[in-house]
């Protein structure tokens, strides 16, 4: 007897924001390791990955096309133009225009099209954003220390979900510790998202889709980074590419 190999689903990862406007070169160097790391991770569940060849909105959706999932990747600052902000952070760092605008319209045609989603620290700015969010711009400090900076910008801190959410599905209810590095924050919660994991001093960690039929994860921390644990990615990445295959599977039942 014959069994049928699983379907292997594709995902469309976005751009790495890094340089831009007031580079840290530190952390462009971080940035680009960081990307390695979460194409490895996405392989890892039995995906494959591609990436949005241009800047236009015809290349994003030449890209998302082929896709059955996204993946938004962590990176430099959004530019405070994008979600209306009158003042700018003198602490704000590595802000790329161009990559802000492409990732916009990648969440706003992933949106349309119903692919799974799963965005990463930056990528959960620019999901709120797309969504007409806002972020704060520079964190001060609190009792929760949410970045070490420069190249040890990753530290561990704990982050308590809510019930009934997509993430305290797959982790368990409760307060959970993860990896993570950041200075900004979502601020308002864009249209058709939720908040459902902050940190103790009330700092938003993750958001998730209102809307069932549009599956959406965005986390402030980074499960592919390589102090991150397994568990981590196994969960998140896992749930993505069981999406993907479960969105696959949807549109071929259209199709017939």
């Amino acid at each position: 007897m014959t069994t049928t190999p699983e379907y292997v689903p594709t995902i469309v990862l976005s751009k790495a924001s890094a340089g831009g406007d007031h580079e840290k070169p530190e952390l462009t160097a971080l940035i680009h390791g960081l990307e390695a790391s979460m194409k490895s991770a996405i392989e890892a569940t039995g995906a494959r990955v591609i990436s949005v060849e241009g800047f236009t909105a015809a290349d994003v959706d030449a890209a998302l096309s082929q896709a059955d999932g996204v993946v938004l990747l962590g990176g430099g600052d959004v530019d405070p133009d994008e979600y209306g902000a009158t003042e700018r952070h003198p602490k704000l760092y590595n802000i790329d225009r161009t990559t802000d605008r492409v990732d916009i319209e990648l969440v706003n045609q992933a949106t349309e099209r119903r692919l799974p989603l799963l965005a990463i620290c930056r990528g959960m700015h620019i999901v709120n954003v797309a969504r007409g969010g806002t972020l704060i711009q520079h964190l001060e400090p609190s009792a929760v220390v949410h970045s070490g900076g420069g190249v040890d910008a990753m530290v561990d801190h704990d982050v308590t979900l809510e019930p009934a959410s997509q993430l305290s599905e797959l982790y368990g209810d409760g307060t959970m510790t993860i990896r993570s590095g950041h200075h900004q924050a979502v601020d308002v919660v864009g249209a058709g998202l939720t908040a459902t994991g902050r940190a103790a001093d009330g700092v938003v960690e993750a958001v998730e889709s209102t809307d069932p039929t549009s599956p959406l994860i965005a986390v402030q921390w980074h499960p592919e980074d390589d102090k991150a644990s397994e568990r981590d990615r196994e969960l998140l990445f896992g749930w993505l590419t069981t999406q993907a295959r479960e969105f696959h599977a949807r549109q071929s039942e259209v199709a017939i």
